[in-house]
């Protein structure tokens, strides 16, 4: 057990069911399975970056999912400061917050109907995190009006029915009394919960703005997400994911969806925020000229395997395994020089019935078939810090 360690996860998988025809349902009682994430184990150190590359469909983007509770794995442990937890420990939970996540689509991530301040003071709401207590009368006399005016309708409804069903005075006044009561809660709810709340200005979200800077904060504070760039947009929800002040920040591939101008901001900001706030970092991408650039460890995953992980330096400086050998062979280069391994060929293997041995050996340039085909290779420790699933690995 390394105590250094933040989160330990030790032999996680993740299988998900595939949809049969009503045939096959009929007549099979197998079901197939895809194989996102079968049978891995890292470990993030505290202050740490760890960066999971990857083709897309390995298995990266699921695996942050179970980190954060949005999936639930088929089997695994998890150990968080030495301490073994159950799965539903790792969701956040009011009072309790250890891991946040920025996904790879800020337009889609945040609401549209909110403005920029509203997306992330709704994070604060919801985990009962609100400091300031003219946020929080805002807040609360917003809910009473809502509470009022759901009541105010169903008596109000009420009364307007009945007015149908008698005669007399009594039903003139029951309908005037529905149309008074309704008319009232209208105007509180209008009020509190549309004019006064629109004009919260939390202080706590103005300091996260101007952190990761969007300057001035108060403009930016009541716009919408379609009335700023993607680069802003995923400030936004970097914000949103560091004001409740986790322990482990997840970036699903954060900086995928920017031009190129904006990556390397968004990569600097999250240096920086890592180094001030102490963060510990799972940073995905499929890009490994990022990874050499930002992260600490890099692991390699590849049809839910992880095949090699090491520290950034020994890890590019001198791959063990042909596939992370090939990815970085792919990186563009101004270098002349041509390399002398040859790159893999073919498809991708297939989840739901990926190969037998090393899923990597119908694509292997230097595949060994009476060894790599019928006995998969464990991820061991070759080199300090340089761990390896390989039978023949690139010494």
């Amino acid at each position: 057990m390394n105590l250094e360690s933040l989160i330990e996860v030790k032999n996680l998988k993740k299988y998900f069911p595939v949809g049969q025809g009503s045939f096959k349902r009929i007549f099979s009682k197998e079901t197939d399975f895809v194989h996102a994430i079968d049978d891995i184990s890292f470990a993030i150190k505290k202050n740490e970056i760890f960066c999971l590359c990857g083709e897309s469909g390995c298995g990266k983007s699921t695996t942050a999912n179970i980190l954060v509770g949005l999936d639930k794995p088929t089997a695994g442990e998890f150990i968080w400061e030495g301490i073994s937890i159950p799965f539903n420990e790792l969701i956040p939970k009011k009072n309790d917050i250890k891991s946040q996540i920025i996904f790879q689509n800020p337009f889609s991530s945040l609401n549209p109907r909110m403005t920029l301040g509203d997306n992330v003071l709704h994070s604060l709401i919801i985990h009962d995190k609100v400091r300031y207590s003219d946020t929080q009368r805002r807040i609360r006399n917003a809910k009473y009006s809502e509470m009022i005016m759901v009541i105010s309708t169903i008596i109000s409804s009420f009364l307007f029915i009945i007015s149908f069903l008698i005669k007399g005075p009594l039903a003139n006044f029951s309908a005037l009394g529905s149309i008074i009561l309704f008319s009232i809660a209208l105007i509180l709810y209008f009020y509190f919960s549309w004019l006064q709340k629109n004009k919260i200005l939390d202080k706590t979200v103005l300091e996260k703005f101007n952190e990761i800077g969007l300057s001035p904060a108060e403009q930016f504070y009541f716009k919408y997400p379609h009335e700023v760039s993607g680069g802003e947009r995923q400030r936004v929800s970097i914000a949103r994911a560091i004001i409740l002040q986790p322990d482990l920040l997840i970036a699903d591939e954060p900086t995928s969806m920017l031009d190129v101008s904006c990556r390397a901001g968004i990569l600097d900001l999250l240096k920086s925020l890592q180094k001030i706030h102490g963060l510990a970092i799972l940073f995905i991408t499929h890009d490994l000229a990022t990874a050499r650039h930002f992260g600490d460890q890099v692991a390699i995953m590849y049809v839910g395997k992880l095949v090699e992980k090491g520290d950034v330096k020994s890890l590019f400086l001198k791959p063990l395994h042909p596939y992370t050998r090939a990815l970085i062979e792919s990186i563009p280069s101004t270098s002349l020089r041509k390399g002398d391994f040859n790159l893999p060929k073919g498809e991708v293997a297939d989840a739901i019935h990926p190969p037998t041995g090393c899923r990597f050996h119908p694509r292997c340039p230097i595949v060994d078939y009476e060894l790599c085909s019928k006995i998969e290779p464990e991820l061991i420790e070759k080199q300090q810090n340089h761990w390896v699933a390989c039978h023949y690995p690139l010494l």
